[in-house]
């Protein structure tokens, strides 16, 4: 008779299964909430190569309300009921230089909100870019992911299901 082994580690495929139950697996494209810029979902490359996380938006302008950095943006035609583009105002968190996948550098206003990832809900900082030759209206990067938050399947998509709203 062989020895059982005692206190044996689960197998990676159990691991993955019990992540993927629990929601913290990823694809390489998930469908993502923007709740703070009333944003009900909007498709996201999910992308560990890129720290920042990026969003699409037009016309970002500096503004002062109240003593306070804002910044004013739209987005041009993520409205879930198909009514056109959406005009957002959040507060500026600072401007920083970005570095962009072919290497340019480029100054950027970021904000901080928050997503809505399956049931997750997250306060990420997400810089406001001109995406409008990406494939994805935003890119969802590695600092909003961190702390082991999601594990990334990149041959997988949506595995996250729309985002639940709050």
């Amino acid at each position: 008779m062989s020895p059982q082994r005692v206190n044996a580690k689960p197998s990676l495929k159990n691991q993955t299964a019990s992540l993927i139950a629990d929601g913290h697996v990823l694809g390489w494209r998930e469908w993502i909430g923007l709740p703070d810029l009333d944003v009900p979902v909007i498709k996201a490359k999910v992308d560990t190569g890129a720290r920042t996380s990026s969003l699409h938006a037009i016309n970002p302008i500096q503004i002062e309300r109240d003593g306070r950095d804002f910044v004013a943006f739209t987005l041009p035609h993520y409205r879930g009921d198909g009514h056109g583009p959406i005009e957002c105002l959040a507060p500026l968190l600072e401007r920083r230089e970005i570095r962009s996948s072919n290497g340019s550098a480029e100054e950027r206003f970021v904000i901080s909100t928050h997503i809505l990832v399956g049931h997750h809900k997250l306060k990420v900082e997400v810089s406001l870019a001109n995406r409008s030759i990406m494939g994805f209206p935003m890119l969802l990067g590695r600092t909003a992911m961190k702390a082991g938050r999601f594990l990334v399947l990149p041959s997988k998509s949506y595995l996250a299901g729309k985002p639940e709203q709050r």
